[in-house]
Protein backbone atom coordinates (compact mmCIF):
# COMPACT_ATOMS: atom_id res chain seq x y z
CA UNK A 1 0.00 0.00 0.00
CA UNK A 2 2.82 2.33 0.97
CA UNK A 3 4.15 1.65 -2.61
CA UNK A 4 1.16 2.16 -4.23
CA UNK A 5 1.28 5.91 -2.73
CA UNK A 6 4.72 6.57 -3.50
CA UNK A 7 4.62 5.57 -7.31
CA UNK A 8 1.10 7.58 -7.47
CA UNK A 9 2.91 10.43 -5.91
CA UNK A 10 5.88 10.26 -8.37
CA UNK A 11 3.43 10.50 -11.16
CA UNK A 12 2.16 13.97 -9.77
CA UNK A 13 6.01 14.76 -11.29
CA UNK A 14 5.39 14.03 -14.41
CA UNK A 15 4.90 16.97 -16.09
CA UNK A 16 7.54 19.06 -14.90
CA UNK A 17 10.05 16.26 -14.66
CA UNK A 18 8.89 15.78 -18.78
CA UNK A 19 9.31 19.75 -19.46
CA UNK A 20 12.80 19.65 -18.23
CA UNK A 21 13.69 16.79 -20.57
CA UNK A 22 12.34 18.52 -23.48
CA UNK A 23 14.46 21.53 -22.43
CA UNK A 24 17.06 19.67 -22.33
CA UNK A 25 16.16 17.83 -25.66
CA UNK A 26 15.79 20.81 -27.18
CA UNK A 27 18.84 22.70 -26.43
CA UNK A 28 20.79 19.75 -27.91
CA UNK A 29 18.63 19.16 -30.91
CA UNK A 30 19.48 22.99 -31.26
CA UNK A 31 23.17 22.80 -31.06
CA UNK A 32 23.29 19.48 -32.94
CA UNK A 33 20.96 21.44 -35.82
CA UNK A 34 23.82 24.27 -35.96
CA UNK A 35 26.55 21.94 -35.66
CA UNK A 36 24.83 20.29 -39.10
CA UNK A 37 24.18 23.46 -40.59
CA UNK A 38 27.81 24.29 -40.74
CA UNK A 39 29.08 20.94 -42.37
CA UNK A 40 26.39 21.02 -45.00
CA UNK A 41 28.00 24.06 -46.01
CA UNK A 42 31.44 23.12 -45.86
CA UNK A 43 30.11 19.57 -47.59
CA UNK A 44 32.28 19.13 -50.94
CA UNK A 45 30.47 15.07 -51.37
CA UNK A 46 26.80 14.02 -51.73
CA UNK A 47 27.86 11.62 -48.82
CA UNK A 48 28.19 14.38 -46.35
CA UNK A 49 25.54 16.17 -47.65
CA UNK A 50 23.36 13.49 -46.82
CA UNK A 51 24.32 12.00 -43.68
CA UNK A 52 25.05 14.68 -41.68
CA UNK A 53 21.90 15.59 -41.18
CA UNK A 54 20.52 11.94 -40.88
CA UNK A 55 23.26 11.38 -38.41
CA UNK A 56 23.29 14.62 -36.27
CA UNK A 57 19.12 15.66 -37.11
CA UNK A 58 17.96 11.88 -36.76
CA UNK A 59 20.05 8.98 -35.20
CA UNK A 60 21.46 11.14 -32.01
CA UNK A 61 18.29 12.74 -31.28
CA UNK A 62 16.43 9.47 -31.68
CA UNK A 63 18.85 7.95 -28.94
CA UNK A 64 18.71 10.71 -26.50
CA UNK A 65 14.58 10.32 -26.82
CA UNK A 66 14.90 6.63 -25.94
CA UNK A 67 17.11 7.82 -23.32
CA UNK A 68 15.36 9.96 -21.67
CA UNK A 69 11.98 8.13 -22.23
CA UNK A 70 13.92 5.28 -20.06
CA UNK A 71 15.26 7.82 -17.78
CA UNK A 72 11.51 9.90 -17.36
CA UNK A 73 9.77 6.77 -16.33
CA UNK A 74 12.56 5.69 -13.43
CA UNK A 75 12.34 9.32 -12.44
CA UNK A 76 8.41 9.18 -12.13
CA UNK A 77 8.46 5.82 -10.16
CA UNK A 78 9.67 3.16 -12.71
CA UNK A 79 5.77 3.18 -13.66
CA UNK A 80 3.25 4.12 -16.26
CA UNK A 81 0.62 3.20 -18.31
CA UNK A 82 0.05 3.22 -21.59
CA UNK A 83 -1.61 7.04 -20.72
CA UNK A 84 1.00 8.84 -19.09
CA UNK A 85 3.75 7.46 -21.03
CA UNK A 86 2.79 9.29 -23.69
CA UNK A 87 1.82 12.25 -21.97
CA UNK A 88 5.42 12.48 -20.77
CA UNK A 89 6.73 11.46 -23.91
CA UNK A 90 4.55 14.25 -25.65
CA UNK A 91 5.25 17.02 -23.26
CA UNK A 92 9.33 16.45 -23.78
CA UNK A 93 9.06 15.81 -27.94
CA UNK A 94 6.77 19.22 -27.64
CA UNK A 95 8.99 21.09 -25.75
CA UNK A 96 11.85 20.00 -27.59
CA UNK A 97 10.24 20.75 -30.97
CA UNK A 98 9.45 24.29 -29.63
CA UNK A 99 12.86 25.41 -28.25
CA UNK A 100 14.30 24.40 -31.30
CA UNK A 101 12.24 26.00 -33.91
CA UNK A 102 12.30 29.07 -32.20
CA UNK A 103 16.24 28.45 -31.41
CA UNK A 104 16.94 27.78 -35.13
CA UNK A 105 14.60 30.85 -36.15
CA UNK A 106 16.54 33.13 -34.24
CA UNK A 107 19.67 31.41 -35.03
CA UNK A 108 18.98 32.10 -38.76
CA UNK A 109 17.65 35.23 -38.26
CA UNK A 110 20.03 37.01 -36.06
CA UNK A 111 23.36 35.04 -36.04
CA UNK A 112 23.77 33.46 -39.94
CA UNK A 113 20.98 35.28 -41.65
CA UNK A 114 22.67 33.99 -44.60
CA UNK A 115 22.91 29.96 -43.94
CA UNK A 116 19.76 29.16 -45.66
CA UNK A 117 21.45 30.91 -49.39
CA UNK A 118 24.61 29.25 -48.34
CA UNK A 119 23.45 25.74 -47.46
CA UNK A 120 21.01 26.08 -50.45
CA UNK A 121 24.42 26.75 -52.81
CA UNK A 122 26.59 24.00 -51.58
CA UNK A 123 23.22 21.21 -51.84
CA UNK A 124 22.51 22.45 -55.49
CA UNK A 125 26.58 22.89 -56.58
CA UNK A 126 27.33 18.77 -54.84
CA UNK A 127 24.26 17.52 -56.42
CA UNK A 128 24.82 19.26 -60.12
CA UNK A 129 28.43 17.78 -59.78
CA UNK A 130 27.31 14.27 -58.69
CA UNK A 131 25.31 14.38 -61.65
CA UNK A 132 27.59 15.47 -64.00
CA UNK A 133 30.16 12.74 -62.71
CA UNK A 134 27.44 10.22 -63.40
CA UNK A 135 27.40 11.24 -66.92
CA UNK A 136 24.07 12.49 -67.12
CA UNK A 137 23.83 15.44 -69.97
CA UNK A 138 24.21 19.13 -69.29
CA UNK A 139 20.71 19.78 -69.91
CA UNK A 140 19.32 17.05 -67.26
CA UNK A 141 21.56 18.73 -64.58
CA UNK A 142 20.46 22.24 -65.07
CA UNK A 143 16.93 21.00 -65.18
CA UNK A 144 17.45 19.64 -61.90
CA UNK A 145 19.43 23.08 -60.60
CA UNK A 146 16.23 24.96 -61.27
CA UNK A 147 13.96 22.97 -59.57
CA UNK A 148 16.19 22.06 -56.73
CA UNK A 149 16.31 26.51 -56.52
CA UNK A 150 12.62 26.64 -57.39
CA UNK A 151 12.08 24.50 -54.02
CA UNK A 152 14.86 25.96 -51.93
CA UNK A 153 12.97 29.55 -53.19
CA UNK A 154 9.35 28.46 -52.58
CA UNK A 155 10.19 27.32 -48.73
CA UNK A 156 12.30 30.75 -48.10
CA UNK A 157 9.58 32.50 -49.15
CA UNK A 158 6.45 30.30 -47.56
CA UNK A 159 3.29 32.63 -46.11
CA UNK A 160 2.47 32.66 -42.63
CA UNK A 161 -0.15 30.08 -43.29
CA UNK A 162 2.38 27.99 -44.97
CA UNK A 163 4.92 27.90 -41.95
CA UNK A 164 1.41 27.53 -39.50
CA UNK A 165 0.34 24.51 -41.39
CA UNK A 166 3.91 22.98 -41.02
CA UNK A 167 4.00 23.33 -37.79
CA UNK A 168 1.05 21.98 -37.53
CA UNK A 169 2.18 19.17 -38.81
CA UNK A 170 5.09 19.27 -36.97
CA UNK A 171 2.87 18.44 -33.91
CA UNK A 172 0.60 15.66 -35.46
CA UNK A 173 3.84 13.92 -35.85
CA UNK A 174 5.34 14.96 -32.43
CA UNK A 175 1.97 13.35 -30.91
CA UNK A 176 2.25 10.53 -33.19
CA UNK A 177 5.88 9.61 -32.41
CA UNK A 178 4.27 10.14 -28.66
CA UNK A 179 2.04 7.23 -28.89
CA UNK A 180 4.39 4.74 -30.37
CA UNK A 181 7.04 5.68 -27.59
CA UNK A 182 4.11 4.97 -25.30
CA UNK A 183 3.21 2.21 -26.50
CA UNK A 184 7.05 1.19 -26.37
CA UNK A 185 7.66 2.05 -23.03
CA UNK A 186 4.68 1.97 -21.21
CA UNK A 187 5.12 -0.29 -17.65
CA UNK A 188 1.97 -1.49 -15.73
CA UNK A 189 2.93 -1.66 -12.37
CA UNK A 190 3.11 -5.42 -10.71
CA UNK A 191 -0.52 -6.29 -9.11
CA UNK A 192 -0.02 -6.18 -5.62
CA UNK A 193 0.48 -1.86 -6.42
CA UNK A 194 -2.71 -1.77 -8.42
CA UNK A 195 -4.83 -3.93 -6.13
CA UNK A 196 -6.07 -2.26 -2.64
Amino acid sequence: MEEKIENVNALENLKPEAAKSGIGLGLISLVLMVISAYILIGATSMWTVFLAPVFLGLLIPLGLVIYLSIDLRKKVGGYWNFRQATSGVFIMLLVSYVISNVGNYAFTKLIEPDMPSKMQSTVVDVTSKMMASQGVDQEAVEKKVDEMNAEFEKKQNGTFMQTFQGHLIGVVIVFVVSLLFGAIFKKDPPKYLIEE
